[in-house]
């Protein structure tokens, strides 16, 4: 290895400016990949694309459509049942519907118009208004994008912007990934009498297509109790008091044919619009969308700040310019090719990967650190007449060093690729090829422009002729005197320390709950729960009960089973399923029941009979667009062969105990025995959908992170072995992470952390990142060791040399990551909170419990028995000369 990178630096100081050249070059080229970076936070991003859960879920939306994961709106008005309150609701209905529905033409005539309006000149707001008078909802649109204040002349530059904007939302149009949007102006009820049974429109459209919104109080009232008739509408298209009774909200439910952030960013922008209405939203489209907001504003916003707190630690350390700008220059093009290489590759940034630019400034700097240091280090003994050689000489050691770390931190990483989790597999590869590009960045850039600058050592940092002691020096000779004088007192103490955190690991839990990421008072998770409680849910699962035979759902026994499973599941006696609703096909047979007797409330139930329950489905008339066999109402419940039936179960939190992880189990395991004990021999039954899904994600979570110890463990102790040649430098190297690891987790479990998508990563971060402190430790205590000084006097030698890169890297560490605290979301502050202190733990293990194992033991890490003196020496003359 040496000799390799004896090699590689005679190159980089000999041909400096071609070796600056190279890296410019690749830096512009994957520079150029930043562009299309893009966020994903949806499970699809997480999921092994084979886990059986996982295809039976997406072959259910199949059948039945995307049913779990839809975007509610509840909507009101003050009063609610006023002629305005119910216009604007149907305006804002109306702007939706916009996006809803693509008409090519239509949308290329407005784009047309708008153009031939701003070729006019002197154009004012009014004139735009009167231009799209017939056009309301286009004239919504354009009031949408200009300002409020903005009453006089619109400019060009203002045109342009709309203009861009027209055919943006054209686009978006165009990519129709909404299926339906339910509403009560939307929905449809059922009439009956004699032979027919047919559907009908609360609210009924006039010859152009509009719909009658009631505007006289007779007419309102009317609209009052046909909604109110239906029982299946109350909690799911409208909301009431539950003291009062009195409706409060509207549903406005928005279902999807595909996921598009742009689609639900622009129905949430639409919503917001309506100023005069109270519109809160939910739902798992809408939780996302957040959480894509957020990631976006902490990944602009902390890298900046990341670079704000190194660069003061770059300045702290050397107290030069060059001692800031050569850090920095390193960590950003390790930052530039990591993320920009992702980008070309189309890797999305997910939940897990926005810690993954802190991550890259962080241990770029540590490198870049260790390598600038050495070079202060071997200052004196660089003679500007033999610059070059001197400086070579010089970086061999740490940069064999640097690279033997570097690959440690990057096999570490790779150890993930053994986690289920795709997101996490995604974050080991580039977190570990980050580390390869911030080594080789840091052992070529460095030497490269230190060659080409003058040798000068920070003023700020002498005291005459002398170097200062300063704090960092006098903190390192405590350390040393407690490693080599008191180790027995520091093991003891780290012992204890040891009890108590494994004491706490057992109450560790896990939660990959996306809703909990935002913190409790955050207006997305007060929404969410808020719509919830109105409308018993903004998100759910699905169980399909098997009839065992075609049409076997239409049996009245099948249909009572069912409705029996339903009211089990909403019973006051089960408070901790927190379900708040169920839907299914039930409820069109008591419906259509309920018509045939003159709407009397009481006959809102199945039918005792097979031959009624038949003969309402023969009779009932309604659209089959697709022509598949089932009415379009019916399609989210049944299947085309009528042999299977989907109860839409919503969940809503009905104690004080959020629904997370552990809860979610808890509701699927109690369904799952009750369907096993009641359901009938001769039917069977499947839950699946989103929280399904989510409690796989957790089991792959906890067998991930137990897999990726064992192996990172395994890994290290394997090199350090090889590395060193002695069976016992493997436990030694392991001291520091493995107590480190046992303190985080114990720490997790004390105050409720929870072990989620982002701090399950904080175990493979110890280690790739630890065994960086560990590797610079052992490697000058051995360097020092084989000069044939004692063990002691080689503890303090090795502690003053590599210890003060050591603290100054944790420094950059520590401070970096807890730049994330900012974050929206809790699991990142949390996050940044723990690996913090693990990275505290990780610099106190390496220079503390490290050398007081080895005053214990008098462990030898010479590279032959007995040799010492000589060896040493020509080791350190290679160095000198």
């Amino acid at each position: 290895m040496n000799r390799f990178v004896q090699v590689y630096l005679h190159i980089v100081v000999r041909f400096p400016k071609i070796c600056l050249s190279i890296l410019l070059f690749i830096t512009a080229a994957l520079g150029l990949g930043l562009a299309q970076l893009h966020f994903n936070p949806s499970i699809e991003a997480f999921m092994p694309k084979g886990d059986p859960d996982y295809v039976k879920y997406m072959h259910t939306k199949e059948i039945y459509g995307d049913n779990d994961r839809f975007l509610i709106l509840a909507v009101s008005g003050t009063p609610l049942w006023s002629p305005r309150t119910l216009e604007r609701m149907n305006d804002l209905l109306c702007d939706l519907e916009e996006v809803e529905e693509f008409d090519a033409d239509r949308e290329d005539e407005r784009i047309a118009h708008l153009t031939d309006v701003a070729r006019v000149p002197q154009v004012t707001r009014a004139d735009l208004q009167d231009a799209f008078a017939d056009d309301p909802g286009y004239l919504r649109f354009i009031d949408r994008l200009l300002p409020e204040a903005q009453t006089g002349i619109i400019g060009a530059r203002d045109f342009r912007w709309l203009g861009a904007e027209a055919r943006r939302i054209r686009d978006l149009k165009a990519q129709q990934r909404i299926d339906t949007i339910l509403s009560p102006f939307t929905a449809s009820d059922i009439s009956g009498g004699g032979d027919a049974l047919e559907t009908y429109d609360l609210v009924e459209k006039n010859e152009s297509g509009e719909r009658n919104i009631p505007k006289t109080a007779d007419a309102i009232s009317e609209f009052r109790r046909g909604l109110e008739l239906n029982p299946a509408f109350r909690k799911g298209i409208y909301a009431v008091d539950p003291k009062t009774g009195e409706t409060t909200d509207f549903a406005f439910i928005v279902k999807f044919n595909d996921n598009s952030d742009s689609v639900i960013a622009e129905l949430i922008t639409i919503a917001q619009s309506f100023k005069d209405l109270r519109v809160i939203g939910s739902g798992v489209p809408y939780v996302n969308h957040h959480f894509n907001k957020y990631m976006e504003s902490d990944l602009y916003r902390n890298i900046p700040l990341v670079l704000i707190v190194v660069t003061l630690i770059f300045y702290f350390n050397f107290r030069s310019m060059r001692g800031v700008l050569l850090p920095l220059m390193t960590l950003g093009m390790a930052e530039i090719w990591t993320l920009g290489l992702m980008g070309h590759f189309g890797i999305a940034v997910t939940t897990v990967g926005v810690t993954l630019p802190p991550l890259l400034m962080a241990v770029g700097s540590s490198y870049s650190i260790h390598v600038l240091n050495q070079y202060y280090t071997e200052f004196a003994r660089i003679d500007p007449k033999h610059y070059r050689r001197d400086i070579q000489a010089a970086m061999v050691h740490i940069s064999t060093t640097v690279i033997l770390a570097g690959l440690t931190t990057f096999a570490a990483f790779m150890t993930l690729l053994s986690s289920q989790v795709s997101a996490i597999r995604e974050w080991g590869i580039f977190s570990g090829i980050g580390m390869i590009f911030a080594v080789f960045i840091s052992i070529t850039l460095i030497p490269a422009i230190l060659v080409m600058l003058p040798h000068k050592y920070p003023a700020a940092l002498t005291r005459g002729k002398t170097r200062k002691t300063t704090i960092i020096d006098h903190a390192l000779a405590l350390m040393a005197r407690w490693a080599v004088y008191h180790y027995k007192k520091v093991l003891s103490v780290a012992l204890v320390v040891i009890i108590i955190s494994a004491i706490g690991m057992t109450r560790l839990q896990v939660d990959t709950e996306f809703l909990h990421y935002f913190k409790p008072s955050d207006p997305t998770r007060i929404n969410a729960e808020t719509v919830g409680e109105k409308f018993g849910g903004g998100w759910g699962f699905g169980i399909i009960i098997d009839s065992g035979k075609p049409d076997g759902i239409k049996s009245a026994n099948f249909l009572h089973t069912v409705e029996q499973v339903r009211d089990w599941l909403v019973s006051d006696e089960n408070p901790d399923l927190n379900i708040g609703r169920t839907d299914g096909f039930p409820d069109f047979i008591k419906r259509m029941h309920m018509a045939m007797n003159d709407d009397d409330p009481a006959y809102f139930k199945i039918p005792d009979d097979d031959m009624t329950v038949l003969d309402y489905l023969e009779i009932f008339s309604a659209d089959d667009e697709d022509s598949d066999g089932r009415v379009d109402a019916f399609e989210p419940f049944v299947d085309p062969a009528f042999r299977n039936t989907n109860i839409l179960v919503r969940l809503t939190r009905k104690g004080s105990e959020r629904i997370g992880t552990k809860q979610i189990a808890h509701i699927i395991e109690k369904t799952n025995d009750h369907l096993e004990r009641t359901l009938p021999a001769e039917y069977a039954f499947t839950i699946t959908g989103y929280p399904v899904v989510n409690l796989k994600l957790a089991h792959y979570v906890v067998t991930g992170q137990m897999m990726g110890l064992f192996l990172s463990f395994g890994f290290v102790f394997i090199v350090i072995v090889l590395l060193y040649r002695r069976l016992m430098a493997g436990p030694l190297a392991l001291v520091d992470m493995g107590v480190t690891i046992i303190i985080n987790f114990g720490i997790m479990g004390w105050f409720g952390i929870d072990l989620d998508m982002v701090t399950s990563i904080i175990a493979a971060i110890t280690i790739g990142i630890g065994v960086d402190d560990t590797i610079h430790f052992l490697n000058t205590y051995r360097f020092y060791r084989e000069d044939n000084w004692s063990v002691p006097e080689t503890i303090e030698k090795a502690m003053f040399s590599s210890g003060k890169a050591i603290l100054f890297t944790s420094l950059a560490l520590t401070c970096g990551f807890l730049v994330q605290v900012t974050s929206n979301f809790m699991p990142i502050i949390l996050f940044a909170l723990l690996i913090s202190i693990t990275m505290i733990n990780t610099t106190i293990g390496s220079i503390l419990l490290i050398p007081a194992v080895i005053r214990l033991t008098g462990i030898d890490l010479n590279r032959q028995p007995g040799v010492h003196a000589n060896k040493g020496k020509q080791m350190a003359s290679v160095v000198e000369n």
